[in-house]
C-alpha cells in the first residue's frame, strides 16, 4: 500500500462497459497513482471534460480534540499522541488545463471478483475518453 489520489466523476461522465448492478460511477471514490506524484489529494473530472484539482491547507488540531492525546494512558512521547494532529481544510478547485497524458482509475467493488480499471486520456487539459482495462 502506498500513497494515491482520489478521482471523483461528475454525474454526466460516462464510463464505457461499466458493470451493471454496482454503485454508480459518480458515487465512487476512484483511486489513481498516475496524475502526478500521489499526495492524497482529490481530483474531479467534470461533465464537460475538464480536470480539476483540490486546493487545501492543513491546520493544527489541539490535543484535546485528537483521538488519543487526551487519554490517560497516552503521553507526549507516545506516537499516538500525534494521531490526528492536523486537519485538512478545503480551499477550492483549480483547473488542470495543462494536463496532457494518461492515467488509470481503479476501484474494488464488493461482489465483483475483479478490480475495475479504466485508462483515462487527456489532451492539453481536455478529456479525450475512457477505456475499460479490467
Amino acid at each position: 500500500m502506498g500513497l494515491f489520489d482520489t478521482v471523483e466523476l461528475y454525474d454526466d461522465v460516462h464510463l464505457p462497459e461499466y458493470p451493471e448492478g454496482i454503485t454508480p460511477a459518480e458515487d465512487v471514490d476512484w483511486q489513481t497513482k498516475g496524475i502526478d506524484r500521489p499526495t492524497m489529494t482529490t481530483f474531479r473530472i467534470t461533465a464537460d471534460g475538464r480536470l480539476l484539482e483540490e486546493e487545501w491547507h492543513t491546520e493544527a488540531v489541539p490535543p484535546e480534540d485528537r483521538p488519543y492525546a487526551s487519554r490517560d494512558d497516552v503521553d507526549e512521547d507516545d506516537f499516538r499522541y500525534m494521531a490526528g494532529c492536523r486537519n485538512r481544510v478545503h480551499d477550492g478547485w483549480i483547473e488542470r488545463d495543462d494536463y496532457h497524458g494518461r492515467f488509470k482509475l481503479k476501484h474494488s467493488f464488493e461482489g465483483l471478483d475483479t478490480l475495475v480499471t479504466y485508462q483515462v486520456t487527456f489532451t492539453h487539459g481536455q478529456l479525450e475518453g475512457f477505456e475499460r482495462l479490467q
